[in-house]
C-alpha cells in the first residue's frame, strides 16, 4: 500500500481519536470522521444536513465562535476552547485546531477536536478546594504543572511522563528550558503577563524538548491562580503531537494535490490547445507541416517532461525510511561515468525516501549542463544533518538569482521550470533545505541538507 493513496488517509482520519472535521469557508460540513459522531449522538447523514458545523456549539459559545473562523488564514491557524451540546443534550468541553486550506481555487477549513471535559471540571474545581483535589490532580492522565515567581513549583505524574523529566530536576527551577527555543521567548512573556493579570486564561500551542531530546507539541490552557496567598500561573495541557503532524500531512498533500491541479489543467491543457492548433494550421494547408509538425512535437515533449516532473514530487510523499545518501550517489555516478565528475564520499543515514534520488539527480545534471567541467561531489555529515554538496567551475548564479531558481516556474529558457522546485519542495518534506553559493575561483555549490536518522 502507498501511503499517499487517499482510501488509506481517510481510513486513518476515520479511525483517529481526535475529532476532525472539513467544512467550506462558510462552515458546511464536509466531512467528520467516525469519532464525531460517537461524541455527539448525531449521525453522519444528520451532521451533513446542519447549515454549519456551528448548529453543534453551544448558544453561548456560537456567535464568538463563528468571528473567530472567519478569521482563520492559511498562516495563522485557530486554537480555541468551546463547548457543544450533545443530540441528548449534555454540555462537552472541548480544545480545537483549525486551520485554512486551499484547493481547486476553493478555500476549506481542517479542524481537529480533543474532548477536554473532565480536564476542564478538573481546573475549575481545582480552584475550589486545593488539599481535597491534589489526589484527582495527581492521577490525572493530564499533565498539570504550576509556576510562581518564575519557577515550577508542582508538576503531576502525567506531566513527567510527558516530558521524562523527574519532579525533583524540575521544582525549584525555571521551566523554560523545556520550552524549545523557537517557542520559548513567546510562551515567557506570556507567563509574565498572565501571572501580574494582564492576560487572560487562553489556550493555545507550543513545542518542548523532551529529556530524551524528542520535539513534542503540547496544547495547554494556562490561567492565573492564587496559591498560598500569592499569584502563580496553573495549566492543564496535553500531548496534540499526533494531531499537529496529522493537520501538517492533510495540508502537505492538500498544497500538492493543488499543485498536480494546476500542472494538468493549466499548463498541460494550454500545450494540448497549441498542438491542436498546429494540427488544424496543417491540414489547412499542408505546405505549413515543415514549419508547424516540429512546434507541435516540442509542445508534446513538453507534456511529457511535466507528468515526469509531477511523478517526481510524488515519489516524495512515500513513507519516510533510513536512506544512506552514499549509496545513492555512486549509482548516480555511475550513470555520469562518462563526465568530468570527482568525488569524495562518507557514508551518512538520513530520513528519506526515493524522492532523494531525483534531487540529487537534478542537481548534478544541472552542474553539468550548466557548469560543464570541473564538477565535484561530496557526501558528508555535521552533527544533525546529512550534506550532499555539488560544486562546478561555471559561470555561476548572481546574487540577485540565487533564490529565485528555486520559485515555481522559473526558466533560462529551457525545460519546464520545475525541477529545482520540486528539488526544494522534496527536502522541505524531509525536513531539510537547499542551499546555494559561490564556488572559488569561479561557479556555484549547490547543498543538499537533510536531517540524519
Amino acid at each position: 500500500m502507498r501511503l499517499f493513496d487517499a482510501e488509506f488517509w481517510k481510513l486513518v482520519s476515520d479511525k483517529s481519536l481526535a475529532a476532525i472535521y472539513i467544512t467550506d469557508e462558510n462552515g458546511k460540513v464536509l466531512y467528520v470522521n467516525d469519532i464525531v459522531v460517537r461524541a455527539t449522538g448525531y449521525t453522519k447523514e444528520e451532521i451533513y444536513r446542519m447549515e454549519s458545523i456551528f448548529d453543534l456549539s453551544h448558544p453561548e459559545d456560537r456567535e464568538d465562535l463563528i468571528r473567530r473562523f472567519r478569521e482563520v488564514s492559511g498562516a495563522e491557524p485557530l486554537f480555541y476552547e468551546s463547548r457543544y451540546i450533545t443530540k441528548d443534550g449534555r454540555e462537552r468541553w472541548v480544545w480545537g485546531y483549525t486551520v485554512a486550506v486551499e484547493f481547486a481555487g476553493q478555500k476549506f477549513i481542517i479542524g481537529n477536536w480533543i474532548d477536554v471535559t473532565r480536564a476542564k471540571k478538573l481546573e475549575q474545581r481545582l480552584k475550589e478546594s486545593e488539599e481535597f483535589y491534589k489526589t484527582l490532580v495527581e492521577d490525572s492522565l493530564t499533565p498539570i504543572y504550576l509556576i510562581q515567581d518564575g519557577v515550577m513549583v508542582y508538576v503531576n505524574r502525567a506531566f513527567e511522563d510527558a516530558t521524562g523529566y523527574r519532579r525533583e530536576e524540575i521544582i525549584g527551577k525555571s521551566p523554560f528550558f523545556i520550552i524549545h527555543p523557537e517557542d520559548r521567548e513567546i510562551v515567557q512573556k506570556r507567563y509574565l503577563e498572565r501571572e501580574k493579570g494582564l492576560r487572560e486564561t487562553e489556550t493555545y500551542s507550543w513545542r518542548i524538548i523532551t529529556k530524551s531530546g524528542d520535539v513534542r507539541w503540547v496544547t495547554a490552557r494556562p490561567g492565573k491562580v492564587t496559591y498560598r496567598g500569592k499569584p502563580a500561573v496553573a495549566a492543564t495541557a496535553i500531548d496534540t503531537t499526533e494531531i499537529y503532524l496529522l493537520t501538517e500531512e492533510l495540508k502537505r498533500r492538500g498544497e500538492y494535490l493543488a499543485f498536480l491541479n494546476k500542472v494538468m489543467r493549466h499548463d498541460i491543457a494550454n500545450a494540448i490547445t497549441a498542438i491542436r492548433i498546429s494540427i488544424e494550421m496543417v491540414m489547412e494547408s499542408p505546405e505549413r507541416a515543415k514549419k508547424m509538425l516540429p512546434l507541435a512535437m516540442k509542445k508534446a515533449d513538453y507534456i511529457i517532461k511535466l507528468i515526469n516532473d509531477s511523478r517526481e514530487l510524488e515519489k516524495a510523499l512515500e513513507e519516510l525510511k533510513p536512506v544512506n545518501l552514499a549509496d545513492i550517489v555512486r549509482e548516480l555516478l555511475e550513470v555520469y561515468r562518462d563526465n568530468d565528475i570527482s568525488a569524495k564520499i562518507e557514508d551518512v543515514v538520513v530520513m528519506a525516501n526515493e524522492g532523494i534520488r531525483t534531487v540529487i539527480n537534478n542537481i548534478i545534471h544541472n552542474a553539468l549542463v550548466h557548469g560543464r567541467s570541473g564538477v565535484k561531489v561530496e557526501v558528508c555529515s555535521n552533527e544533525k544533518n546529512g550534506i550532499v554538496r555539488v560544486s562546478d567551475l561555471g559561470d555561476g548564479i548572481p546574487d540577485e538569482l540565487k533564490d529565485k531558481i528555486f520559485e515555481e516556474g522559473f526558466t533560462t529558457g529551457e525545460g519546464t521550470g520545475l525541477g529545482l522546485y520540486i528539488a526544494r519542495k522534496i527536502v522541505e518534506i524531509y525536513g531539510g533545505k537547499i542551499e546555494v553559493k559561490d564556488n572559488v575561483p569561479k561557479g556555484c555549490i549547490f547543498e543538499i541538507i537533510i536531517p540524519k536518522n
